[in-house]
């Protein structure tokens, strides 16, 4: 059973050029709202989302007349258009080669991303004066005139980028950004061929205008210098470089003297050496907050915490390291030395993916006292003796060491590998006949365990119980056999064992799990133990329950009595199984406000469901969801038919629904809500009835007549 301690710490063996993004949730809830609140060009995103969907009442459809040649001369008029509301006006594209210049004046937003528009001449916009936000993105822009933005003292927000405007004097000339006043957010990046070397150079100079600048986004050049007149943009908060083409190599210790006002800087997936990173290059950034140097996997852990510890003192709350050692390293060990160089006043830390195999003794207490989320996944930790204290980072509210479903690709040229790689040194040996009980932080709130590569039976597993833990992660393992109990979580709110195999659950497993409100068992191998169990009662400590996902489990049947105790359910989740009839009691639930069982292959729902579901109806919303199942449409389900189609708990347009008819194999969708069904089964089913009549009429006189002549004889 000791062994068991393994699953906290071991994590998948294989690494992976980028990290992958899961459906399933996760510690993010845990998180803070958002770790871009300085980033002015975040402005955008509610924008896109709100102000240009289709208002029929407000919308105004502007046609825009373009001239165009084809093959053989002929010139044709073209028709193009923009649709536009009181908010501004949406031209994305649309083949446009010019600005459009009729649009209403008092517009405010305008996009004309993804054109062919390749000239912004003078005073173009001059008058759209009122305009906040331009999207010029994904256009052909090559150079830009004087007065491109003339009359845009109001503009806030300007993108620019992926056009083809190279960092040189001709392309932006003197005064181009004279009238930005309120520019707020500059987007230049992608606008830079990576596989070109001309002697480019950031047009600081004409940049100096915007002196309300707070965000820019820029392409990163080998040997790359901010000039002197980025000292003018005082409002500067955050440069990013990691959004387009950034090839910048080596940093020398001049490169960042004059944006010492930033407070967040990106330099991820910038190709930046290791070898040739100057130890004093972020010096001069004394008030920077967030440093992002993931994704430069020739940096090395060892160069760039040379360069941190000069600057460990400064006011720096986030750093993000992911994947910054060579993916063919061999491991390395967690010193003093490196966790020394960690900032002092570090909340939020980041560094997954750089081959960490253990953590010396003593150092997890030598952390920043603040640090409160570590996202520690990819690497390759093994047990050691420092895991008896990750009780002392006291703070820790959020512990991710997920793996992946990562591959490695073929590297384009010989990897480097660490010159300072550690080998497991004897006082990293653990010998103990302790009983096992697993120590955590006294303040963690989540533990991410996914993709770790945990194979093992569930025996019993004990944490202290002077824990906060409310989310338990342990999805997409190998655990198929979950024997329990788990003891020492009196906070566990939210346990995921999804995509982890379980094919047989005891009823201990759960029984001191009380206080659980969200049970996750997706896309697991569940449907042998609910098909020959006939009594499992393996929820019933669940007392609190008010999720539960079964989902993808391939389920043909589940017993009557299995939610029997849950009374405070309120979403079950059962899609994408093979039942085929669906007989669960749910009259316990009171709460039940969501029952998904769609993609399965139920036909109809029995009539004490159904009435269950209206009478809760009277009291709170019921969605109840069957799309993609073949429903009968014949005469022996018109019942249920009439009051699926009637019932409130079901979507009214039957989006996704189907019909299996008589005579079919196959079940169709249906387009409009049932209506035409309906009406083919009420004529159909009333012949059926009058013939059914006729019959049993018949039939009874026959009868009679029978027993008559056999009492007459």
């Amino acid at each position: 059973m000791k062994i068991l301690l393994i699953l906290i710490i071991t994590t998948w063996r294989k690494v992976t050029s980028s990290p992958i993004k899961f459906d399933v949730m996760d510690c993010m809830e845990y998180l803070p709202l958002s770790l871009d609140n300085d980033d002015a060009c975040n402005w955008d995103g509610s924008y896109v989302e709100e102000n240009f969907r289709a208002d029929r009442e407000e919308d105004v459809y502007m046609k825009h007349i373009k001239q165009e040649q084809d093959t053989y001369g002929n010139t044709h008029r073209m028709y193009d258009p923009c649709t536009c509301n009181y908010r501004g006006c949406n031209c994305t594209g649309l083949g446009l080669k010019n600005v459009p210049g009729d649009l209403p004046q008092n517009i405010q937003k305008l996009r004309l991303d993804y054109n062919a528009i390749a000239v912004l001449p003078n005073c173009i916009f001059c008058s759209y004066s009122q305009l906040n936000y331009l999207d010029l993105s994904y256009n052909n822009l090559t150079q830009l005139q004087v007065g491109s933005f003339w009359g845009l003292e109001h503009l806030n927000w300007l993108n620019l980028g992926n056009n083809s405007l190279m960092y040189v004097k001709e392309t932006f000339p003197n005064g181009v950004f004279s009238d930005l006043v309120s520019l707020r957010c500059l987007k230049l990046h992608r606008n830079l061929d990576s596989n070109q070397y001309i002697d480019f150079h950031f047009p600081d100079e004409v940049l100096a205008n915007l002196t309300n600048l707070e965000s820019l986004y820029l392409d990163g050049f080998d040997s790359l210098v901010f000039g002197e007149h980025f000292k003018n943009l005082t409002e500067l908060k955050t440069l990013d470089l990691s959004r387009g083409h950034c090839n910048i190599r080596s940093l020398s210790k001049s490169a960042l003297s004059n944006i010492y006002q930033i407070s967040k800087l990106n330099l991820s997936g910038c190709n930046l050496q290791g070898d040739i990173l100057d130890s004093n290059v972020f010096k001069p950034l004394v008030n920077l907050k967030h440093l992002d140097i993931s994704f430069n996997r020739d940096l090395g852990v060892k160069s760039f915490m040379s360069a941190l510890k000069e600057i460990r003192n400064y006011n720096i709350t986030t750093l993000v390291m992911n994947f910054i050692e060579s993916l063919y390293s061999r491991s390395l060990y967690i010193s003093q030395d490196i966790v020394k160089s960690l900032p002092s006043s570090l909340i939020y830390l980041e560094a997954q993916g750089n081959c960490f195999e253990s953590i010396d003794p003593g150092v997890l207490q030598l952390l920043p006292p603040n640090l409160t989320y570590i996202f520690v996944g990819a690497n390759r930790f093994v047990y050691g003796e420092y895991f008896n204290e990750l009780y002392t980072i006291r703070n820790v509210k959020v512990l991710k060491l997920n793996g992946g479903a990562y591959l490695l690709d073929i590297p384009e040229k010989e990897p480097q590998s660490a010159d300072y790689t550690q080998c497991p040194s004897p006082q990293q040996t653990f010998k103990s006949s302790r009983p096992l009980i697993i120590t955590l932080p006294p303040n963690l709130l989540c533990l991410d365990l996914r993709f770790t590569g945990l194979r093992y039976r569930l025996t019993e597993l004990t944490f202290n119980a002077s824990n906060s833990l409310e989310s338990l992660i342990f999805c997409d393992n190998y655990l198929p056999f979950l024997r329990g109990p788990i003891k020492g979580l009196p906070k566990l709110l939210k346990l995921y064992i999804s995509g982890s195999g379980v094919k047989d659950i005891e009823t201990q497993t759960f029984q001191y799990l009380g206080t659980l409100q969200k049970l996750s068992l997706r896309n697991d191998q569940l449907q042998d133990f609910f098909e020959h169990n006939i009594n499992p009662k393996v929820f019933k400590h669940l007392i609190n329950l008010r999720f539960i996902d079964l989902s993808e489990n391939s389920l043909t049947r589940i017993q009557k009595n299995i939610f029997e105790g849950l009374d405070l359910l309120e979403h079950i989740d059962m899609r994408k199984n093979n039942m085929w009839t669906f007989n669960v009691s749910i009259v316990n639930m009171f709460n039940l406000s969501l029952l998904n069982l769609s993609h399965t292959q139920l036909s109809t729902l029995p009539l004490e469901t159904r009435q269950h579901i209206d009478q809760l109806l009277t009291n709170h919303s019921v969605v109840i969801d069957m799309s993609s199942t073949p429903i009968q449409c014949v005469c022996t389900n018109i019942d249920f038919l009439k009051w699926m189609t009637s019932s409130r708990a079901f979507d009214a347009s039957f989006t996704n629904y189907m019909c299996q008819y008589e005579n079919k194999s196959m079940a169709v969708y249906v387009t409009d809500a049932y209506q035409e069904t309906l009406q083919e089964l009420d004529r159909k089913c009333a012949d059926h009835s009058i013939l059914f009549l006729v019959v049993t009429s018949a039939t009874f006189c026959m009868v009679t007549c029978v027993i008559a002549a056999l009492l007459y004889r």
